[in-house]
């Protein structure tokens, strides 16, 4: 099993991030139906903490019905946990960002801010420029919850009011010129409190952040990153990621 160690100096406590990783390797098939976990002090000393905080993430599989103990014997896998830990299954590229669930999206916030440096460097601009940007919420019924953030060129600054108020961004866009996608990329992360409390999902939950670039006229125009809940599902992406 690969050594993973716990962040001490991110907003999510040590064990929900323990629990994480093990929820995920579940969900993988690192640690198949039956499996046995090893023993508690080599995981405490494989994700680098106490013994009290590794017993609180057991604790948090455990109700979810991952995992099960048996006194004297061990910690092992659920029979049922790899499909309750919904194991992954593939989805298209276009059928991912053109989901339903992304044309019930609200707008809920607009302004200006500096991205992160992988935006910027998408967009061939200096690491510190502020670009506008919108986020936007789905809340569609029966379909998992997304939380979109797309920041625009500053070339765009004067439309952008009319794309964050456009419940159809790509068209939009391409209204303004000849439309396309260009790089991707993908990371798996954990729930910050800003990022639970809008999704409503819990503090450390897996979240896929999936990355794009909108390109107008063969430059890039506009970055977009959605936010999905879990990491049951594996995206085959159109291009090359950025290096």
């Amino acid at each position: 099993m690969p050594r993973a160690l716990a962040r001490k100096d991110s907003d999510i406590s040590l064990y929900r991030q323990a629990a994480s990783i093990l929820r995920e390797q579940i969900a993988d098939g690192v640690l198949p139906p039956g499996a046995r976990l090893p023993a508690e002090e080599a995981l405490r000393r494989q994700f680098g903490m106490s013994r009290g905080t590794l017993r609180q993430a057991l604790d948090a599989l455990d109700r979810e019905g991952l995992i099960e103990r048996a006194p004297g014997r061990g910690t092992f896998v659920r029979a049922s946990a790899r499909e309750s830990a919904n194991a992954r299954s593939h989805i298209a590229w276009p059928k991912l960002v053109g989901c339903e669930a992304l044309s019930a999206t609200r707008l809920t916030r607009e302004g200006v801010a500096v991205p992160p440096f992988a935006v910027t460097r998408a967009l061939g601009l200096p690491k510190d420029t502020e670009l506008p940007f919108f986020i936007r919420l789905s809340r569609a019924r029966g379909s998992r919850a997304v939380g979109l953030k797309r920041y625009l060129h500053p070339d765009l600054a004067a439309q952008a009011p009319t794309l964050a108020a456009a419940s159809d961004f790509d068209g939009a866009l391409a209204g303004l010129g000849a439309a396309d996608l260009g790089a991707s990329w993908i990371e798996a992360i954990l729930a910050e409190p800003r990022f639970a409390m809008q999704l409503k999902v819990p503090l450390g939950a897996p979240l896929l952040s999936i990355w794009w670039v909108h390109l107008l006229d063969g430059a890039p125009a506009a970055c977009s990153q959605m936010l999905r809940p879990g990491t049951g599902v594996a995206v085959d992406l159109p291009r090359d990621s950025l290096p």
